[in-house]
């Protein structure tokens, strides 16, 4: 099948109800990613900030593309990580002009506390599958996501 062909007409109606499924899979994770846990001080936007800072620091605009956003509102995120000392500035060693963003200790620790309760929050969810399921939807949603980045521009 062709990268943008449509299934065949008897596939179409799986399709359309795996494609329902997926969608409401992804809603009903969200909700849950989006509730504040007790404990957690990041809203989700920060969260998603600082876990693309977790490998080491970016510049500006190369954290705005990694999260999808215009520089702009990637700026205004990161003044107010910053005024909260979750993130910190620096002179871009290759380019004395550039500033690079990292997290500081605080923004690290708040990031690793986040991302374990949003796991165990996940996690619960899964307690009565077994391994077999486990590693089958393993598969699959491995799958489906390298379909959908190759068709990401």
């Amino acid at each position: 099948m062709q990268p943008n062909a449509a299934p065949p007409a008897a596939d179409q109606e799986a399709t359309g109800h795996v494609v329902d499924s997926v969608l409401h899979t992804t809603m009903s994770i969200g909700r849950l990613m989006r509730q504040r846990v007790v404990g957690d001080q990041l809203e989700p936007a920060a969260y998603w900030v600082l876990k693309h800072l977790d490998h080491g620091s970016l510049r500006i605009t190369e954290l705005a593309s990694s999260v999808q956003l215009d520089t702009s509102t990637a700026s205004r995120h990161v003044s107010q990580l910053e005024r909260v000392g979750l993130v910190e500035r620096s002179q871009d060693p290759d380019d004395g002009r550039a500033q690079r963003i990292d997290l500081t200790p605080e923004g690290r620790a708040q990031l690793h506390a986040s991302l374990t309760r949003r796991r165990d929050a996940l996690t619960s969810a899964f307690a009565t599958w077994d391994a077999a399921d486990m590693a089958d939807l393993d598969r699959l949603l491995s799958r489906l996501a390298a379909d959908i980045e190759a068709r990401t521009p």
